[in-house]
């Protein structure tokens, strides 16, 4: 058709056709920049969140490593998430996220009772630790109902409102083994890039103290956010209501603060009673926060109840603790012969990195027949707990005048010439796995002469010939026992190193026996 002024109408439609090809295009593109980008920034968070919470299991495993080893390391997180470029349509900003400390709560242990010095600390009253967990929150364009994930006494698990999911258990209970990890410091990051949690060990893992009840049983009181569904199912393999003592369970009883629906708030837990536990603590600090221990208490580790002849030296050694069980060092601790005769040399010494101090008592050159000697190791104030009491027998030539204690007349003067005791490892049973080296080591022991004292087990490096884990038993008594301990390290990411196993016992009097276990090579 053409007008009048020449016009060709059919010149318009192939326009008018581009315009709605446009317009078409337009809309396409609005709808999926309303429904497509909003699902794929949702796809993207989500996977997120799944690599986020693979880095929190790797910052688990960090504190535990960093609890047994005692050496920091840092730990990569991405708290964030920035999204794929996508042709013309448009992202919404980088996602950011949090992790944190929470505030500080206590655990607390109460009715355990460790025998020796030890026990002017574990006296069974209660006893009250502080740990914090750690929390990481995201905040998402998309993923609704995205999960805050906890990190809290080496468990990991998602929350969202009241309801909790554990995703990965590392235990505090595993049979007569009570392991506590705990969390100091203040930390906090919020960003979208990946960084680094610096962990310190701020009190290693690196004693085991025996524990037991005597009047009331061991409980424990753990601050927690799960529920407590979250702790039957946790705790299924270690209740034993009935206290069966074949079964090798020992929570007989455990309770949440708050009632369900929601988290427990605390939950507490009952040993079962007349069983020795081997308690572990430690403390990892998060951040740059410097977080140092103070000493609590001071125990002794050699010389006490020795026999001690006239002109001669025994060799005093203490140890300063703090509240996890685990030595510190610097620690000014003096020593000085209260009753009896004798002296101490170099009366104030500060304790090496393994929280010792050691003293040399010299008895004098003649002393008739036996006298009770008792040597005090103290620091600060002198309370009962942060003092160590050696008691000595010094002995020598008599008078003959009648009037002396004398030892008895078919007991050697000289302990070297006294019949001592003998131990015997009877079993070790390899129950090592990729993450730790564990033995546990049965030893049977007897004494003639003496009450036995307390027994030690040592797992040592036969390369190198260093003690890697020591753990003493001072439950044993009488003159005769048989013992089990565990011993355990965390592997090394070299080849598995080779050892050999010690037990050593003590006696009253001061006498000793070692055993020897050695692998296989065949």
């Amino acid at each position: 058709m053409t007008f009048h002024n020449g016009f060709d109408a059919r010149a318009v439609s192939p326009l008018i056709g581009a315009i709605l090809l446009l317009a078409i295009l337009v809309a396409l593109l609005g709808l999926l920049q309303l429904n497509a980008v909003p699902a794929l920034t949702s796809q993207t968070e989500f996977e997120h969140n799944q690599h986020v919470q693979g880095e929190l299991k790797d910052l688990t495993a960090g504190l535990e490593r960093t609890a047994t080893t005692g050496t920091g390391e840092s730990v990569a997180i991405t708290p964030g998430v920035r999204y794929p470029s996508r042709v013309v349509l448009v992202n919404p900003p980088p996602a950011s996220g949090t992790i944190e400390t929470a505030s500080a709560s206590p655990i607390t242990i109460d009715g355990a009772h460790a025998n020796g010095a030890t026990g002017d600390y574990w006296d069974g009253d209660t006893k009250s630790i502080s740990t914090r967990s750690l929390v990481y929150e995201p905040r998402y364009n998309e993923y609704d109902n995205a999960p805050a994930t906890v990190v809290e006494l080496g468990a990991l698990y998602n929350r969202v409102d009241d309801t909790t999911i554990v995703t990965e258990d590392r235990g505090v209970i595993d049979g007569r083994t009570l392991s506590l990890t705990t969390v100091a410091g203040e930390y906090r990051h919020t960003g979208v890039d990946r960084t680094l949690v610096d962990l310190t060990p701020s009190s290693a893992e690196t004693r085991t103290v025996t524990v037991t009840d005597r009047e009331d049983p061991i409980t424990l009181t753990l601050p927690t956010d799960l529920d407590e569904s979250e702790w039957e199912s946790l705790l299924e393999s270690e209740h034993d209501p009935n206290g069966d003592p074949d079964n090798d369970r020992y929570v007989t009883d455990y309770s949440c603060a708050n009632e369900t629906p929601g988290p427990c708030g605390e939950l507490t837990v009952t040993l079962q009673s007349d069983v020795t536990y081997d308690l572990q603590l430690a403390q990892v600090g998060v951040g740059h926060s410097s977080v140092t221990q103070t000493p609590t208490y001071l125990t002794d580790v050699a010389g006490n109840e020795t026999s001690v002849r006239a002109g001669t030296q025994q060799r005093l050694v203490t140890e300063a603790r703090d509240e996890l069980d685990n030595p510190v060092s610097g620690v000014s601790v003096t020593a000085d012969v209260v009753s009896g005769p004798g002296t101490i040399r170099a009366t104030e010494q500060r304790s090496d990195t393994d929280g010792r101090t050691a003293f040399v008592y010299d008895a004098p050159e003649t002393v008739d027949g036996v006298e009770s000697v008792t040597v005090e190791a103290t620091f600060e104030d002198g309370a009962a707990e942060q003092t160590v009491t050696f008691e000595l027998r010094v002995w020598g030539e008599s008078t003959g005048d009648g009037s002396d204690d004398l030892p008895d007349e078919s007991e050697p003067d000289d302990p070297s010439e006294r019949d001592g005791p003998t131990i015997q490892i009877t079993n070790v049973d390899d129950q090592s796995n990729p993450v730790f080296d564990r033995y546990e080591v049965t030893a049977e022991m007897d004494s003639t002469e003496a009450d036995l004292s307390h027994v030690e087990f040592e797992l040592i490096d036969s390369t190198t010939g260093d003690v890697l884990v020591t753990v003493t038993d001072s439950t044993i008594s009488g003159t005769s026992a048989t013992v089990t301990q565990r011993l355990e390290r965390r592997s090394e990411s070299e080849p598995s190193t080779e050892y050999r196993i010690n037990a050593i016992v003590y006696t009253t009097d001061g006498t000793s026996a070692v055993d020897e276990w050695i692998p296989d090579s065949t």
